[in-house]
C-alpha cells in the first residue's frame, strides 16, 4: 500500500513538473500591476516633435528607471528617453515614432528603481489616453 502511495505521489510530481503551474514562468516579459492614475498621459503626437510623449503622474517622479512601450504580449517595442520634469512635476519620456506607429492594444510600462513594474493600458496608439 505504501509503495502504491509513493508511486502516485511521484507521478503527480512529474505531471506538475511537466505541465507547470499557472503564473510560475518568470522568464517572459512582465508589465507588472496597474499604475496609478491622476496625471498619466499617452500623447501620441508631441507639439514639437510630432512623436509619442508619455507623461507619468507626479508621484512617480524620481522613482522610475525606464519607461517603454509594450505590445499585447508584453514584448518591448521601444524604450523611451527621459527628457524633463514639467507640467505639474510629471516625468516626460519621448519616443522615436508617433503613437499610432506602435499599433493598438499596447501598454505603457514603467520599470521602477525598486525593481517593481507598473503599466497603463493603451487601447489605441494613435489616440490620446489619460488616467
Amino acid at each position: 500500500m505504501l509503495r502504491k502511495l509513493l508511486y502516485v505521489a511521484a507521478c503527480m510530481a512529474m505531471a506538475v513538473a511537466m505541465v507547470g503551474c499557472e503564473g510560475s514562468d518568470d522568464s517572459g516579459p512582465s508589465i507588472g500591476s496597474r499604475g496609478d492614475g491622476g496625471g498619466f498621459l499617452w500623447k501620441p503626437l508631441g507639439e514639437h516633435s510630432r512623436k509619442l510623449v508619455i507623461l507619468l503622474p507626479s508621484q512617480y517622479r524620481g522613482k522610475v528607471a525606464s519607461v517603454h512601450v509594450a505590445n499585447s504580449n508584453g514584448d518591448v517595442l521601444e524604450v523611451g528617453v527621459f527628457t524633463i520634469i514639467a507640467n505639474g512635476n510629471r516625468p516626460h519620456y519621448r519616443f522615436s515614432k508617433a503613437g499610432a506607429s506602435y499599433g493598438n492594444d499596447l501598454y505603457a510600462v514603467a520599470d521602477m528603481n525598486s525593481g517593481d513594474t507598473v503599466h497603463w493600458p493603451i487601447p489605441r496608439g494613435g489616440t490620446r489616453t489619460e488616467y
